[in-house]
């Protein structure tokens, strides 16, 4: 067995916040449903949406006003079904903008969870080390961009990790049914990396200039405006 495989955040047993996990607290598991559910629950409560009511009044109008009762009826009818779809259509949204805050909310949970890292001695440990803690919790993400390139995000993290580098934030967005990059969010003189796409980018003003990820030179300018 190789040294490295004996080191103690490898061995079997004990607690699971031994070894290059010392220090960091056990935090409560939420299924990303019972998130949902939750924020949910807070719309209903503090902007709830009506529920759909027969238009009753307006059939007895159309019924005093002589009107043959089939067709009261199915006037009052379509108007139902009409607000109705509306309705259903609006907590459709709200389903949606929940997930998207469930997920911002996890992977503000897991960028957390780095930043204690880093100030209970995860600075100190090896590259190797600090990649495997990166790509483990990255591989955890709801954010499909950020799953889905665990190894390399990490792998960009931890080779450019003495560079003014921030973490490329993701939103939910209801148009395009995916989790966007936000480059908004990018201070100005920082690099980040879009792991979507496997680029790295320096914010310089409004523009932002892509660079090589490997070294970190320049390629080419790109709108700023993503």
């Amino acid at each position: 067995m190789s040294r490295t495989l004996k080191r103690p955040m490898f061995r079997r047993g004990g607690p699971a916040n031994d070894g290059i996990m010392s220090g960091i607290k056990e935090r409560k598991k939420f299924e990303i449903g019972t998130r949902v559910e939750d924020i949910i629950k807070a719309m209903d409560q503090y902007a709830p949406i009506p529920k759909t009511r027969l238009p009753l009044g307006e059939v007895g109008i159309a019924l005093a006003s002589g009107a043959d009762p089939l067709e009261a009826l199915g006037l009052g009818y379509r108007k139902f079904t009409k607000a109705d779809d509306l309705r259903r259509q609006a907590l459709a949204k709200r389903k949606a903008a929940a997930v998207g805050i469930a997920v911002q909310q996890e992977q503000a949970e897991k960028l957390a969870r780095l930043k204690n890292l880093k100030k209970t001695g995860y600075a100190a440990q090896t590259d190797e080390e600090q990649f495997k803690v990166r790509s483990k919790i990255y591989s955890e993400s709801r954010v499909p961009p950020i799953a889905n390139n665990a190894s390399n995000l990490a792998t960009f993290e931890i080779r450019h990790k003495d560079k003014p580098y921030v973490q490329l934030g993701f939103a939910y967005s209801n148009k395009t049914r995916k989790f966007e990059p936000q480059f908004n969010t990018v201070p100005d003189g920082a690099i980040t990396y879009n792991p979507a796409d496997g680029r790295a980018y320096k914010r310089e003003g409004d523009k932002f200039i892509e660079l090589n990820p490997f070294n970190l030179e320049p390629i080419e300018n790109v709108d700023g405006t993503e």
